[in-house]
């Protein structure tokens, strides 16, 4: 079967992360899998407490970010040595020998268009400078031409070549792009060089795009045939116990992605915010759980058997 060997080397400094994962492999049924080793789960996170509960739950990489109301946006410097030096802590207290790669987003605003000016590309890319000089084992980007509606070329080589070797996954910009685009865009992607693609299947949610996301295998597998090049398909969006193994059945996505999250709600002085006008939304805070986590693993773990 198929192998994955990821190497998440950091050139920028000690702290050398490495993980290793083997898949065999997958069938393409639609209602069944073949035996293979544990889908790698990546966990979305913005905040400290999110960032430990995925650690400490079983995430084999985390995606950090603020701002993941919306959508997930740049995280700060200051967030990511704090991650940086939680991932120490773990390390020393379990021993561990290898370790798990932190990917930072790239993105300055939200507003969901994914296309960029000249000047927030800029300030995108001296940000990701400066997550790389203080230890980010790879980042997350995407960009689409607002003329095409197709994956922007030039901004993604950019940022390509700013993270200097280190992986970099193409987020879900993609689910923004037509359908009669789809193989293209990933060929696109693939000839850029991003490492994995994020994808709901061109749907709200991976399991509503199900279909879409197999497909994206298919592709994916055959470009690896034509180019050599590899491109790794994570399902993400809405992903959750209920339904995350047929989510893995049916797509034999390669990671699978999000926020193991559970909801939070308001105390007092948020409540108090809200009524004093400095927020706007009453909506509870969701934040990584440490049992939801590690129930997605035992999932996981049962489809392995």
């Amino acid at each position: 079967g198929a192998f994955f060997h990821d190497c998440d080397h950091n050139k920028h400094g000690n702290n050398i992360r490495f993980i290793c994962f083997n898949i065999t492999t997958r069938t393409n049924s639609t209602t069944t899998k073949s035996p293979m080793m544990s889908v790698p789960i990546e966990v979305c996170v913005d905040s400290i407490s999110s960032a430990m509960s995925a650690l400490y739950g079983g995430a084999n990489r985390l995606e950090l970010c603020s701002a993941l109301s919306e959508g997930g946006l740049t995280p700060t410097v200051g967030l990511l040595r704090e991650v940086n030096q939680i991932l120490a802590d773990r390390d020393s207290e379990f021993c561990a020998d290898k370790t798990i790669p932190v990917y930072c987003m790239i993105r300055c605003r939200g507003g969901g268009d994914f296309c960029y000016t000249d000047r927030e590309m800029r300030a995108m890319l001296c940000d990701l400078h400066e997550l790389l000089e203080n230890n980010a084992d790879g980042f997350v980007f995407g960009a689409l031409d607002q003329c095409t509606g197709m994956v922007h070329r030039d901004h993604c080589e950019q940022v390509i070549k700013q993270a200097q070797g280190l992986s970099v996954t193409f987020h879900r910009a993609i689910d923004c792009t037509a359908e009669q685009d789809l193989e293209q865009n990933l060929a696109l992607i693939s000839e850029l060089g991003f490492r994995t693609v994020l994808t709901s299947g061109l749907r709200p949610t991976a399991e509503q795009g199900i279909e879409t996301i197999r497909k994206m295998k298919q592709i994916a597998t055959n470009l690896q045939k034509t180019t050599g090049k590899t491109i790794q398909v994570m399902a993400g969006s809405g992903v959750c116990s209920r339904n995350l193994a047929t989510i893995l059945q049916r797509t034999g996505c390669d990671w699978v992605h999000g926020s193991a999250s559970k909801l939070k709600p308001l105390n007092h002085i948020n409540r108090r915010l809200v009524e004093r006008g400095h927020i706007v939304s009453t909506a509870p805070l969701r934040v990584c759980d440490q049992e939801v986590l590690e129930d997605w693993r035992h999932i996981i773990d049962v489809l392995d058997e």
